[in-house]
């Protein structure tokens, strides 16, 4: 019978500290307080878990200094906790090389059954000159076994299988996909050309890059044949697959999500990948020159987002750049609401009392900053379309600086007046529009938040029943409208 031992893994590094020790892992850490003793014990403890003892051995033996009990108790808990130890057998005939070992037994959760996996697998590398040599020279290196296979366009592709890891690289820039086990033509072309066009990838790969990304390659399907945890997992938001980008100057890899699969259900995570600066259909929102008081104001390509918080100026600024026949939002309420907002837009109903908004602190607080701190010679004009559906207009004699319709006329103004504050903030000239159809992000809308305190944080929990009366009036009528995959995937829709 293959004996059993428990190893500290190679990769595990101690620091002694001023009160015990700091314990590095592959991806961990921890740091011990308990006395100096602490790092005596591991300097004794050590040297056996390097080379292996069985689990019923690293019992403390009986008549064991109750300290030293202690010490050597705590050290392998946080051993075990922090994934530091490994139980295994000897690795027997086929044993890889010693940097491969060393690798395995520092990442997998059973390293022996790891390496049986890669020596069973046969890997496919089909490509071009020196990224194709790069992912064979890779895989060699690991030991595996390697065939070449003609390639059809410029990518990059390792396969073991049914698994699949595209990759491409040119001149300045390169990447590779997540892996997939659903194949190559029916699940990645589509992506394939979308990040290659993305990034801009032309021309032939410098030997450095093509090195990177084909042994990166490598490294993706090594990973998954293996079971060990993908090179990205740890960088992951759990939400959409990451893949590599790399740029030769200067040299640097990094992770970013792609838009693929199922929306989050918190729109806010979609919204960095939607806007992720290497990847992303939509310009990262920057603040830059822009004036962040008394609005907060982003600019997404050309497009200006507005909002009371920086994280709502950068949603705005978003889709605002996002172009479409129908109006669109980070989630089906918002879409629908802006949509149901933009069809009542021309209604007409009773004037409403002044007294509705004008005794509002938040309202009044945006109309004297768009009238008084911007000196904008304004009026509103507020009417009750329907109970429970107010429509604000501000403009200047000349045209219509902002529209709203919300539940209250306080609302509506505050919304509306928000709005033409941002345009006249950044300089910007046209008809503006806000609406409280919008998500808050968690954090911006805490229990204790009053509406006096931290605006809008109330509005969005009258959107569904504001919803329901507009679309009550005479003539609103809307449809859903198709999207990309990829807009989809980051939970947008659209209304017309």
């Amino acid at each position: 019978m293959t004996r059993v031992l428990v190893r500290l893994r190679p990769v595990v590094q101690a620091t002694q500290t001023s009160d015990g020790l700091h314990l590095r892992g592959w991806a961990s850490s921890c740091t011990l307080s308990g006395g100096s003793g602490l790092w005596k014990v591991w300097q004794r403890l050590a040297p056996q878990l390097e080379s292996g003892l069985p689990r019923a051995s690293l019992e403390v033996p009986e008549g064991t200094a109750p300290a030293v009990r202690a010490a050597v108790t705590l050290i392998l808990e946080q051993l075990w906790e922090h994934d530091m130890l490994v139980e295994m057998p000897s690795w027997g005939a086929d044993v890889p090389a010693p940097e491969v070992a060393a690798w395995l037994e520092s990442a997998a959760a059973e390293p022996v059954e790891a390496w049986r996996r890669l020596r069973g697998a046969v890997v496919v590398v089909a490509g071009h000159g020196a990224l194709e040599d790069a992912a064979v020279r890779a895989a060699e290196a690991v030991g595996l076994a390697v065939e070449r296979s003609k390639a059809g366009d410029r990518e990059l592709v390792v396969s073991a299988g049914d698994l699949v890891v595209v990759a491409g690289c040119g001149t300045d820039v390169g990447y590779v996909l997540p892996p997939t086990a659903e194949g190559f033509l029916s699940v990645n072309t589509e992506v394939t050309m979308r990040t290659a066009a993305r990034l801009g990838v032309t021309g032939e790969p410098p030997e450095v890059l093509a090195a990177l990304i084909g042994s990166s390659a490598v490294h993706r399907v090594v990973c998954a044949l293996a079971g060990l945890p993908d090179p990205a997992s740890e960088l992951a938001t759990g939400t959409y697959p990451m893949a590599l980008v790399a740029h030769a100057d200067p040299l640097s890899a990094t992770y970013h999500p792609l838009l693929q699969g199922a929306p989050p259900s918190d729109p806010w995570r979609a919204l960095e990948a939607l806007t992720d600066h290497e990847l992303g259909p939509v310009d990262t929102p920057v603040f830059g020159p822009l004036p962040q008081v008394p609005a907060n104001l982003a600019t997404s390509g050309d497009a200006l987002g507005i909002g009371t918080t920086a994280d709502s100026a950068r949603l705005n600024a978003a889709l605002n750049a996002l172009k479409s026949d129908g109006v669109i939002g980070i989630d089906e309420t918002h879409a629908r609401g802006a949509a149901l907002r933009l069809a009542a837009r021309h209604h007409r109903g009773e004037p409403a009392d002044a007294h509705e908004w004008t005794s509002d602190p938040t309202a009044h607080r945006w109309w004297k900053a768009l009238t008084s701190r911007f000196g904008i010679p304004a009026v509103v004009r507020t009417e009750r379309l329907a109970p429970g559906i107010h429509k604000a207009e501000i403009s200047n004699g000349q045209r219509v600086l902002a529209w709203a319709v919300e539940a209250t006329a306080a609302d509506a103004v505050a919304f509306a007046a928000l709005a033409a504050t941002g345009y006249a903030q950044a300089g910007r000239t046209g008809t503006a529009h806000l609406n409280g159809a919008a998500p808050l992000k968690p954090a911006d809308h805490p229990d204790w938040v009053t509406r006096q305190w931290h605006w809008p944080a109330d509005v969005r929990d009258r959107e569904e029943r504001l919803q329901q009366a507009i679309a009550m009036l005479p003539g609103v009528r809307i449809r859903a409208l198709r999207l990309d995959p990829e807009l989809r995937a980051a939970g947008l829709r659209a209304y017309r």
